[in-house]
């Protein structure tokens, strides 16, 4: 079974519907920095739409191509410009962008790839972020009960995340978030990283 499968079976229960409200919050206290930036596993986009402004432009990239016909088809009812929400349709440990990153976003993208992949995805992270950028974390599911036998999403926690970053990043946030959607209240946290 792959990502497009479940996407075209309508088998998406990970899907909120709505941008996470930390990073609303984020985005409305002024702390995103402008520029390039990037939603890896960005689904219908939600996040995306959140990040994308007149002075920051907002990449999503997923492997499923249904996912990026509900992002178009979503951006076009938000009437937001394709100049600053865009979608990519590929592999995150192949992509290759035109310029680096001044943030990225990643919620319930690590946590959805395979254990084995994990020191690939801190590697590609450093890859695709740019001098003085931000990596902004947003780790779910934080519990050491499986919420699927066999994940995905595996089981996450700061520790877990700090350790896979620390060798590259420095933290300068890293704290439980006090506002989730609906099922995921007391299992997220969120981590803020700047290269070293």
């Amino acid at each position: 079974m792959t990502w497009e499968d479940a996407w075209r079976e309508g088998r998406t229960g990970w899907d909120a519907g709505c941008a996470s409200p930390t990073l609303r919050r984020l985005v409305a206290e002024g702390s995103v920095a402008p520029g390039r930036a990037l939603v890896p596993g960005c689904g219908a986009g939600y996040d995306v739409f959140a990040l994308a402004a007149d002075d920051r432009v907002a990449v999503g990239l997923d492997l499923a191509p249904t996912a990026g016909e509900r992002f178009a088809a979503l951006r076009e009812q938000q009437s937001l410009s394709a100049d600053h929400a865009q979608i990519v349709i590929g592999d995150f440990f192949g992509y290759l962008p035109e310029a680096r990153f001044d943030v990225i976003f990643d919620y319930t993208f690590l946590c959805a790839i395979e254990p084995d992949q994990r020191q690939a995805w801190a590697e590609k992270m450093d890859a695709l972020l740019a001098d003085g950028g931000e990596l902004i974390t947003l780790i779910f599911p934080v519990t050491d009960v499986p919420m699927r036998p066999g994940g995905p999403p595996y089981c996450m926690s700061p520790e877990l995340v700090r350790e896979l970053l620390e060798p590259r990043f420095a933290h300068h946030v890293l704290e439980p978030v006090t506002e989730s959607n609906p099922g995921r209240e007391g299992k997220e946290w969120l981590g803020r990283w700047r290269r070293r």
